[in-house]
């Protein structure tokens, strides 16, 4: 059994560690990932740190005076950035022969292997974020001096957060390195610098451009203007010629446009190592899964899975199994490859072929597209939408096969909380709708038969039904908000890393809704409680097998 190796605890007030594994390597460190042994007892920079919270220790060898003072410099320039985009340092303790940073510990991925697979909206948002924590350290004195993909590292969520500032500039220090040496990584070193010129904002701003030419390098698409032009005047040669401070480079950026503050988490990964701050490239060859990747993945083959089965369904008016086969794998691919232009062609071709087969007229025909392109464009307002746009129709089949009432917990698990709640809502509507226009008009859960629709309805009389009957049963307002309310609480939880009490709240808030405001039958409350205990035993099931083999 391997010796356990603990660091600090021997002044007073200084906190105790114990080093768990080597989760990277640099040229000047490596990176451990820890746990506080004495954390009920003392406090930390930030406030108690909990027994359960893991830690990342970055041990610094010194070997000189010259080389302990850059380490802990390192460390108290670090030490008092406070920014949800930049790594958290906890604690600087100074040994004999190393110093340790202790900084939060950040599941995740390195930048420049989380955005292989990023969209062009989620590299205009991670650039905001970069931009933003600059703009911040900026403001207190500090140019980092090191930008670049490595030392950038997106967590679960998709939150990127700035670390390494081991080459930091701080205003009024004295340079620790020669005049004409040239500090920062070939290819993001900013001209200026490489003629023997001080580090100023325009430095971090180049090495942000150049960031952001390598983030682009992997898009397929033609890029925007808008990215085209922050690229060329961030990376100009001319100094004159940039963005004058991290403000303006985001004003550029975004045309005003304010940062939701993170992209997809969820994100957009490959498997990778988890990240941890100031590992160095090396770190890299450790891999563990990550789940913002994953994340992206399912939710691009969910999305994918019901393209397919919409455009089976619609072919099924029209051709034969084996040509319906055929456009469903066609729509299928589609919606892997490009979610929301899928989603919308499924759409138009499901109310094309709902038309041409006589099985719907002309209001169902014009109220399928508009209804979707609707959904697809606000699809921006949250990375699991833009990747699952269909999400809300998976509320039919799932009612079908008894796990509809459990739709908010999955979509709350993959999407944020804005974007759960809406997705979540239209969800139920999409499950009433479908019921009172092809389906016998006992929507699930209900237990009471309502009015049908006609599908021989015109736009307008199929409007002016359609508002009688739910000002008639405002249940089906209860139901939406219900669900909206179960998928919002657990998409928080899983924000903050508590998805147990999330679980809890969310299952224990939909029975009692149920009973008290949607379910008007013992038979339906029953079928929603199952429904909800199914779906929160397969959520739960995942979650503890996630963190166990995680090692969280």
């Amino acid at each position: 059994m391997a010796e356990t190796h603990y660091i600090g605890g021997w002044a007073p007030g200084q906190g105790c560690y114990a080093l768990a594994e080597m989760v990277g390597r640099g040229g000047f460190a490596t990176v451990w990932r820890a746990r506080p042994v004495d954390a009920p007892r003392r406090k930390g920079l930030f406030g108690r740190i909990g027994g359960g919270l893991e830690v990342a220790v970055k041990v610094i060898p010194v070997y000189s005076v010259q080389e302990r003072s850059r380490a802990l410099r390192e460390g108290q320039i670090a030490e008092n950035l406070r920014h949800e985009n930049i790594v958290k340092t906890l604690e600087v303790i100074p040994g004999d022969l190393e110093v340790y940073l202790v900084t939060e510990f950040v599941r995740g991925a390195p930048l420049d292997v989380a955005a292989r697979h990023y969209t062009l909206d989620e590299v205009s948002d991670t650039l905001v974020q970069i931009l933003e924590a600059l703009d911040y350290a900026h403001s207190q004195g500090i140019i980092h001096r090191d930008i670049k993909p490595q030392n950038a590292l997106v967590d679960g969520r998709g939150r990127v957060k700035l670390t390494d500032f081991g080459v930091a500039y701080r205003a009024g220090d004295t340079r620790l390195t020669q005049v004409g040496y040239a500090v920062g990584t070939p290819g993001y070193i900013a001209p200026e610098i490489l003629d023997g010129g001080n580090p100023t904002e325009l430095t971090d701003i180049y090495a942000v451009g150049a960031t952001a030419r390598a983030l682009l390098s992997h898009q397929p698409e033609e890029l925007p203007a808008r990215l085209l032009e922050f690229v060329n005047r961030a990376t100009s040669p001319n100094p004159a010629h940039r963005p004058r401070s991290a403000s303006a480079a985001l004003d550029l950026l975004t045309s005003r446009r304010e940062s939701t503050g993170a992209p997809t988490r969820t994100p957009t990964r490959t498997p990778t190592r988890t990240a941890v701050p100031g590992a160095g490239s090396s770190g890299k060859k450790k891999e563990a899964s990550d789940s913002g990747w994953y994340t992206s993945q399912v939710l691009r083959i969910i999305n994918g899975l019901v393209a397919g089965w919409l455009g089976y369904l619609g072919a099924g008016f029209l051709f034969n199994g084996a040509e319906a086969l055929g456009v469903a794998a066609g729509f299928g691919v589609l919606g892997y490859l490009l979610p929301r232009l899928a989603a919308l062609g499924v759409i138009v071709a499901l109310a094309v072929a709902l038309v041409r087969s006589q099985q719907a007229g002309l209001g169902f025909a014009t109220l399928l597209p508009a209804v979707g392109g609707l959904w697809v464009a606000a699809g921006s307002v949250s990375g699991g939408m833009r990747r699952l746009p269909l999400g809300p129709v998976l509320a039919i089949p799932l009612a079908a096969y008894g796990l509809g009432a459990g739709l908010p917990l999955f979509l709350g698990t993959l999407m944020r909380p804005l974007g759960a709640a809406l997705s979540a809502a239209a969800a139920a509507f999409s499950l009433i709708v479908y019921d009172l226009s092809f389906g016998d008009g006992v929507v699930p859960y209900f237990g009471f038969p309502a009015e049908t629709l006609p599908k021989s309805l015109g736009p307008l009389g199929l409007l002016e039904q359609g508002e009688e009957l739910f000002r008639a049963y405002p249940t089906f307002f209860m139901l939406a908000a219900l669900w909206a309310a179960m998928a919002g609480v657990i998409s928080l939880a899983e924000w903050f890393g508590v998805w147990a009490l999330g679980l809890v709240l969310a299952v224990g808030g939909g029975i009692l809704g149920y009973a008290l405001e949607v379910s008007v039958t013992q038979e339906a409350l029953s079928q929603a409680m199952t429904s909800l205990g199914l779906a929160a035993i397969i959520y739960g099931v995942v979650k503890y097998l996630g963190s166990r083999l995680g090692g969280g």
